[in-house]
């Protein structure tokens, strides 16, 4: 639970600097698509590999 509000507040923070950059707010949004897309699909599948890896050592 505590991760939801620590995560919350981060995105909350970033919304209010990101202007004093001119970085537009979207851009958040972008990343965050491009990383559910095309990063964590992979981190899953190496903690998949490495599960059935260890599960055939058994």
């Amino acid at each position: 639970m505590n991760i939801f509000i620590i995560g919350g507040a981060v995105l909350v923070v970033l919304f209010i600097i990101l202007p004093f950059f001119n970085i537009e707010s979207f851009f958040l949004f972008v990343l965050i698509e491009w990383i559910t897309k095309f990063v964590l699909p992979w981190i899953a599948l190496y903690w998949l590999i490495r599960g059935v890896k260890a599960l055939e050592k058994k």
